[in-house]
């Protein structure tokens, strides 16, 4: 999991503001490529789901529910898949003996596969450093 920054004016006097939320792209500890199954007769699988819902660890902090996020999957060609469609939603996390805080995080709710893609199977390979 990560922080995503941003400066945006998406608000009611359009005035530029700097957000941070949770990101969770791709899960670090797993191969992806055995995690998801491609489909028979196909080359690509664009979104993937763990087999069981988990909480969230931020700052020693666990969230207060299990959640089953969606990442984007992989293709047996060379595409890539990447998010295309997300929302945000809020997490609520407590802390042993601190109470509890919420933060915003970006929800994966669909992935596209593409051909315009430097290393296929790295989601980050688009990164640049500033």
């Amino acid at each position: 999991m990560g922080i995503s920054n941003r400066v945006t004016n998406e608000n009611s006097n359009c005035q530029m503001r700097k957000e941070k939320r949770l990101c969770y792209i791709q899960p670090c500890d797993s191969n992806i490529s055995k995690t998801v199954k491609i489909p028979k007769g196909k080359t690509c699988q664009p979104t993937f789901q763990l087999f069981k819902a988990e909480k969230f660890i931020f700052s020693g902090c666990s969230s207060t529910q299990s959640y089953k996020p969606t990442f984007c999957g992989i293709c047996l060609d060379k595409r890539c898949c990447v998010p295309n469609k997300s929302k945000i939603i809020t997490i609520q996390f407590d802390c042993p003996n601190e109470g509890s805080f919420k933060w915003k995080m970006l929800w994966i709710t669909s992935c596209v596969c593409q051909k315009n893609c430097r290393d296929p199977g790295d989601v980050f390979s688009e990164l640049e450093i500033l």
